[in-house]
């Protein structure tokens, strides 16, 4: 009898312990079925977030051009980012609007993701939205830009060092545009070291003239240029592609006898005896950018010409509806050239006014009169402030004999000093310069360093002083690619 009870409670117990394992067994079921719903909502909201942060950016970086374009691009981002919500969801929307504010656009989105397991439980979809907010920001821009004397030349390397034309010697330029002297016949490698070389014409060179050798030259005497006199350095060096030859002779109106492959003494290297094809040019020394063309309005004079149609082709990258420009140049002292304005055809002809390149690189006035122009006529509260400072070579100018703050309040530099590039005065000026600019709110500096012979480690600290970057422009095609990466970086901000 005990024992048949005993065995009735036994299959009872294990009848319990069955229905209890198979309710377990369906929970257990349902969390991990619940679980995979679960992933697919977070993973489709993480998506949707970041294509729509994906299109509102790129939205953004169009607007200066438009809401169509900005539009157009919203929906391009959105389409190749959002993958899975597209094929996965169900009622998706995406709506861009544009409301009032520093060129800003707003993209919302939703969708319904269905789900695969909760439905048992009652839950058919997940509501997935996103939503972000961006703004082309509004730009007070102050653009200066290095007119020293070694915008004449910069791209045509020097080759002497001292002399009497100046701390910087007498450098090898691209001749004037009337005056130019070209091969009439090649020039083969090697050979003799006293040669002589046939060319179009020697007059620039044989003149007895006062007058002539001091329009052409700089040179008030009726000695002729191209002698060699130590105290005034190699006058009559000239370079032909990469070589530097010695003027010794003039035979004749049209040859001249040189002797080959002179040291470069800027660089510190002997040239080699290359070829030469006819038709080459002859690249001559000057001694001042006035002197680079028949006329001082007219250049060529390389690479400011280059420089100045890059900078105007800055100008086009942004949307005068929003934007302000405002211009400086500088080579002894800052000059200012235009206050903040939304004319920007007005900031281009202002650049082709700018009559010649002459002078040295006070770098300090530069950054100063940047400075007054952003806190001057025409400012904005609610801008981002930036300078963009371009030079080609390094600091050499400042304003008085030590570092003083009130020295560079205007655009008057007194007691002008200088000396040697990258001179300690000059570095340091600038740099204190860059402080004080920088210590205003919502303010930045970009540098660019435009040729062969910068500083890099100067124009890199003055970015870092104003939180910007600095661009390395060896050719004139990196100048343009710097420029347009500052006009990128500076055009939006992801606000939401």
């Amino acid at each position: 009898m005990i024992r048949t009870l005993l065995g009735r409670l036994r299959r009872k117990e294990d009848g319990q312990a069955l229905v209890l394992f198979a309710a377990g067994l369906v929970a257990f079921l349902g969390l991990v079925a619940l679980s995979v719903d679960v992933g697919r909502f977070l993973w489709a909201r993480g998506q949707m977030q970041s294509a729509v942060d994906a299109a509102v950016l790129a939205a953004a970086q169009s607007m200066p051009n438009g809401t169509s374009e900005a539009t157009t691009y919203a929906n391009q981002y959105w389409t190749d980012n959002s993958g899975f919500i597209r094929s996965q969801g169900e009622n998706v929307s995406f709506a861009v609007s544009f409301p009032p504010g520093n060129k800003a656009v707003q993209i919302n989105a939703q969708a319904e993701i269905p789900t695969w397991f909760a439905k048992f439980f009652g839950v058919d979809h997940w509501n997935v939205s996103a939503s972000g907010t961006a703004a082309a920001q509004v730009l007070d821009i102050s653009v200066v830009l290095d007119i020293s004397g070694s915008m004449c030349w910069g791209s045509y390397p020097p080759i002497d060092k001292g002399g009497a034309l100046g701390p910087f010697g007498p450098y090898v330029g691209p001749g004037h545009t009337a005056d130019q002297v070209l091969l009439t016949s090649a020039i083969a490698s090697g050979g003799a070291s006293s040669i002589n070389i046939n060319v179009n014409s020697t007059a620039i060179f044989n003149s007895t003239s006062s007058s002539f050798n001091n329009s052409k030259f700089g040179y008030s005497t009726s000695t002729r240029y191209y002698q060699y006199t130590p105290s005034n350095g190699r006058r009559g060096a000239i370079r032909i592609d990469n070589e530097v030859f010695l003027i010794t002779a003039i035979p004749s109106a049209t040859q001249l006898t040189v002797t080959r492959s002179q040291t470069n003494s800027f660089l510190g290297m002997t040239t080699t005896k290359d070829a030469h094809a006819a038709g080459a040019a002859l690249h001559s020394q000057h001694a001042d950018c006035l002197l680079s063309a028949p006329s001082t309005t007219t250049g060529p004079w390389d690479p400011y010409q280059g420089m100045i149609s890059n900078a105007q082709y800055f100008t086009t990258l942004f949307n005068s509806s929003y934007d302000k420009i405002g211009l400086i140049s500088y080579s002894s002292q800052g000059t200012l050239r235009r206050n903040l304005t939304s004319n920007f055809s007005q900031i281009r002809s202002d650049m082709d006014a700018i009559v010649y390149p002459t002078g040295g690189t006070n770098s300090a006035h530069g950054i100063a009169v940047g400075r007054q122009v952003l806190d001057g006529t025409g400012k904005r509260a609610n801008a981002v402030r930036v300078v963009v400072f371009l030079t080609d070579g390094r600091a050499n100018s400042y304003c008085g004999s030590t570092y003083v703050a009130s020295n560079y309040n205007t655009t008057s530099c007194p007691s002008q000093g200088g000396g040697n590039d990258g001179n300690s005065s000059a570095v340091n000026a600038a740099n204190q310069e860059a402080t004080r600019l920088a210590a205003s709110p919502s303010t930045y500096i970009y540098t660019i360093g435009f040729g062969a012979y910068v500083d890099d480690a100067f124009l890199q600290n003055i970015a870092n002083i104003g939180h910007g970057n600095y661009y390395k422009a060896p050719t004139l095609a990196q100048l343009d690619d710097a420029f347009r990466a500052i006009a990128a970086e500076t055009h939006i901000a992801l606000t939401q």
